[in-house]
Order: structure tokens, then sequence, then C-alpha cells
């Protein structure tokens, strides 16, 4: 059978999570770079790490 393709890190919903946790600290308008952020797949690296780890 085949394997599947494994995906690379959502490196476009960590930059806006980044994004967001930056604006948060400097008192700016953080919320929706938060959930651009979940929207495009930046909570994925947490659990990303617990299928790499389970392996």
């Amino acid at each position: 059978m085949t394997t599947p393709a494994k995906a690379g890190p959502p490196i476009l919903g960590i930059i806006f999570l980044l994004l967001g946790l930056f604006k948060f600290i400097n008192g700016g308008s953080w919320v929706v770079w938060i959930i651009l952020g979940c929207l495009f797949g930046g909570l994925g690296i947490f659990t990303s790490r617990k299928s790499r780890g389970a392996q």
C-alpha cells in the first residue's frame, strides 16, 4: 500500500499566531490575528508533536 504524504508544519498559521501574540503584548488588536492563526492551522503544531512522539 502507498504511504500517505507527510505535511509540513503550518507555517502561515504559526506566523499569524506569533503576530497575534506580538500585538497582544504591544496592546494592539490581536483577536483577529489569533483567529486567523487558528483557521490556518497554527494550533496543529501541538498535535503534530504528539503524533511524532507516539511513533
